[in-house]
């Protein structure tokens, strides 16, 4: 393999940039994870997220499914296993099909259940990296994506996310039926994976459409067999109330990249926020139904505007949902090396790589100044747009 002087340099700060990462998580893990306790240093559990998912399953496998959406039940679970003295974060807005998912983790210790799950998810998402990008400089960059470290830290399902829309993405072409169970698998997070059977739609991928389609059903009537019907009422009813924290700034809004959150964050209010954060979600529909309306379209083309069209469609993500990132960086690193790259591109990938701790740390410095800005929406956008060119070059060479 021959690299020219850039490509040698991209390697080069490509290494440079694991290691400072790969420091950096073995220092985060010894500082916030202690063992003994299992907690971290301000008095939450160890691996936070990942507690609200072991203690959902617990109360729904003591058979109190119901009151794992009562924070309350939840945090009672979290004070008497681990002591905990801080309820923030504490909360399950997931629906009942996904509490079927981690329902096995209840039968579990919690160290061992943190380590299936964190172990499972990130083996499945690396499995599915490694069909999709295959440059070598781009294994370790993968590995130490501060999205992905920061999953570990707080057990998310970030990795979960990645894997099941990679996943799809990889078997779209040639195995329609199991893309689509995958993709119908993608609905435990709605607000992420509602633009993927609009875009199946419009590419005539009708395979994949009915096959997400049933595979999403089937999950619901497994988990009415299961837990009942009235669950699902109670889910309604709880999943209006994250919303209503990010509404009103009781949500931390510096890990939270979206343009709901940035109007917000800038002295907007909740009305404009939510006609800003609509002109974007038309627009990036729009960006994404041009792409995946073209049969020549390549797979990193429709994959990469897809899955930050995704992340700029919703007003509610976090941080730790940019796991997904992972896959356009990738994809458009790899087309700008075989087609050639944009002035400032790498500059701009440089920024998506760095954006899961750039955003929030800017936050944090801006508001020390009496400012409020959030530019991980902004850093999105800038990919998406260069998603879409890099999708209309490829569409021009094969009409």
């Amino acid at each position: 393999m021959s690299w020219d002087e850039g490509e040698r340099a991209t390697v080069i700060g490509g290494i440079i940039l694991s290691a400072v990462a790969l420091f950096c998580f073995i220092g985060l893990v010894r500082a916030a994870w202690n063992f003994t306790t299992l907690t971290i240093p301000d008095h939450r559990p160890l691996a936070p997220d990942f507690a609200n998912y072991w203690s959902a399953a617990k109360l729904a496998r003591s058979g109190k499914p119901a009151a794992a959406y009562d924070l309350d039940q939840l945090y009672q679970v979290q004070q008497q296993v681990f002591g905990t003295h801080s309820r923030y974060g504490s909360g399950w807005y997931y629906p009942p099909t996904f509490l079927m998912a981690v329902l096995p983790l209840g039968w579990l210790p919690y160290v061992p259940a943190l380590i299936t799950w964190i172990t499972v998810t990130f083996v499945l998402y690396s499995l599915v990296w490694s069909r999709l990008c295959t440059h070598p400089i781009l294994i370790p960059l993968f590995l130490l994506f501060p999205a992905i470290i920061h999953n570990f830290l707080i057990g998310q399902n970030g990795c979960l996310t990645g894997a099941l829309l990679g996943g799809g993405l990889i078997l779209l072409d040639g195995w329609s039926l199991a893309a689509g169970c995958l993709f119908g698998l993608m609905t435990y997070k709605p607000h992420l994976a509602i633009l993927v059977f609009p875009a199946l739609m419009l590419a005539r991928r009708w395979k994949a459409f009915t096959a997400a389609v049933a595979t999403s059903l089937l999950l619901i009537f497994i988990s009415v067999a299961v837990f009942g019907y009235q669950l699902w009422l109670t889910y309604f009813q709880a999943m209006a109330f994250p919303m209503r924290e990010v509404e009103m700034g009781s949500a931390p809004w510096r890990i939270m990249p979206t343009f709901f959150v940035a109007v917000r964050a800038a002295g907007g209010g909740v009305t404009a926020a939510y006609l800003i954060q609509g002109v974007v979600m038309l627009a990036v529909a729009a960006g994404v139904a041009w792409v995946w309306r073209k049969p020549a379209a390549p797979l990193a083309s429709r994959g990469a505007v897809l899955i930050l069209g995704a992340l700029l469609f919703t007003p509610y993500e976090f941080d730790y949902d940019l796991a997904i990132l992972a896959l356009p960086l990738g994809w458009l690193w790899e087309e700008g090396r075989r087609r050639g790259r944009l002035p400032g591109e790498l500059l701009l990938l440089l920024l998506g790589w760095l954006a899961p701790v750039a955003a929030p740390i800017a936050y944090t410095w801006i508001n020390i100044f009496q400012g409020h800005l959030q530019i991980g929406p902004v850093i999105l956008s800038a990919l998406f747009l260069l998603s879409l060119r890099k999708a209309r070059a490829a569409i021009s060479e094969n009409p």
